[in-house]
């Protein structure tokens, strides 16, 4: 059984020969530190990673690696629009992304920080003038098809593009602020909703425009939204239910309509809370199961959700087990994850988002030593 036929088949609540395997990713890779030392501790050579993300500092790791883990999923991103290129300054150690959003890393950092918003008045007006990047951009689909089409016909890997963006809630408070959003859900519903709109418009329109070129060739479709804290929701799971959800919808009707791909929902935190409406907004796939968060228990995710979602993550606790337990402690944990979550297929294997930069190399190879040794079907007690 090739990688792609396992995550197909785990796709559609079967059991495969074993537990899918997902190193990588946009949410499912490394800090390039993490990467750094773990090649030296596999006594590989040095490799320059690409970075997938800017902002979080994570890599597409080094292929050896990616198959010594047994990775089944490739990933790619459209391309930017034409008229912005990466530039970080290196004085300030910041850059300005395609939205007008400043980043900054401070002295000593891991990863970049949100640093300054364009959005700052808060009024419609603001938003009416302000203007988004062009969706339809062509330089964003230019050579995209045949990188997808590539990924398809030359890899048995399953095939997942990446979003260009947070989701609907999150890109919000990229452009206005997270403290400014927050006061304008209390006191200004209205141009909450109305920026809401126009981030999915614009999430519409980009979709739209690049599933024409790679629906074929993709069998999984990034989105993502974190609406969960440690403890429970990030803000009122009313609000949530009439403004964010039902956009959420709207983009995997289109998304569905356009392609037979899965949608990969992406929502960090204590999202137990939000299931219910995250399968019927319709999403397939939830990422990245934070299991130490507040009731996400894997054992009662798996009971209650477990035949309207496809559990992707959940490996190991990453605040805890992955930075601070032994090799053979974050092997205990992932038989446990594994145990709960793999039965009856539905469930593809990753780390609970990327993996920081002080955990240590011996407990990420351990991570995944441990998935392919308890991830065999039929699963044992």
């Amino acid at each position: 059984m090739n990688s792609r036929e396992r995550v197909l088949l785990a796709l559609a609540h079967k059991e495969p020969d074993r537990v899918p395997v997902d190193f990588g990713g946009l949410v499912t890779s490394l800090h390039h530190e993490a990467h750094r030392r773990l090649l030296d501790h596999l006594g590989m050579a040095a490799y320059e990673a690409p970075i997938l993300d800017m902002f979080q500092q994570n890599v597409d790791p080094a292929p050896a690696v990616k198959e010594m883990f047994h990775a089944d999923v490739v990933g790619f991103f459209a391309n930017p629009g034409s008229g912005w290129k990466l530039e970080v300054d290196p004085v300030t150690d910041t850059y300005v992304d395609e939205w007008g959003v400043l980043y900054r890393r401070p002295p000593g950092g891991y990863w970049y920080d949100l640093a300054d918003h364009p959005l700052k008045q808060g009024t419609i007006e603001e938003l009416e003038g302000f203007q988004f990047p062009n969706p339809r951009d062509p330089n964003r689909v230019k050579g995209l098809a045949d990188k997808a089409k590539d990924l398809s016909e030359n890899t048995d890997k399953a095939v997942m593009i990446f979003s260009p963006t947070a989701g609907v809630f999150e890109h919000s408070y990229w452009l206005r602020g997270i403290e400014p959003l927050f006061r304008d859900m209390a006191s200004n519903k209205k141009y909450v909703e109305a920026l809401a709109e126009r981030v999915v418009e614009w999430q519409l329109e980009f979709w739209d425009f690049v599933l024409d070129e790679v629906g074929p060739y993709v069998h999984l479709v990034e989105l993502g939204d974190d609406l969960g804290g440690q403890q429970g929701p990030m803000f009122s799971p009313d609000l949530y239910r009439e403004i964010h959800k039902p956009r959420h919808r709207r983009l995997t009707d289109l998304i569905h309509r356009k392609t037979e791909a899965k949608v990969f929902f992406h929502s960090c935190g204590a999202i137990y809370w939000a299931l219910p409406d995250i399968i019927e907004s319709g999403m397939d796939i939830i990422n990245p199961v934070q299991v130490s968060a507040k009731d996400m228990e894997t054992d009662r995710l798996k009971r209650e959700f477990g035949r309207d979602l496809v559990f992707w993550g959940g490996g190991a606790d990453a605040t805890e087990v992955m930075t601070f337990a032994t090799p053979q402690g974050v092997k205990e944990e992932v038989k446990k994850r594994i145990h709960d979550l793999a039965p009856d297929g539905g469930f593809v294997f990753s780390s609970v988002h990327n993996i920081q930069a002080e955990v240590p190399p011996e407990n990420i190879v351990a991570l995944f030593e441990a998935a392919y040794e308890y991830g065999q079907y039929p699963i044992r007690a």
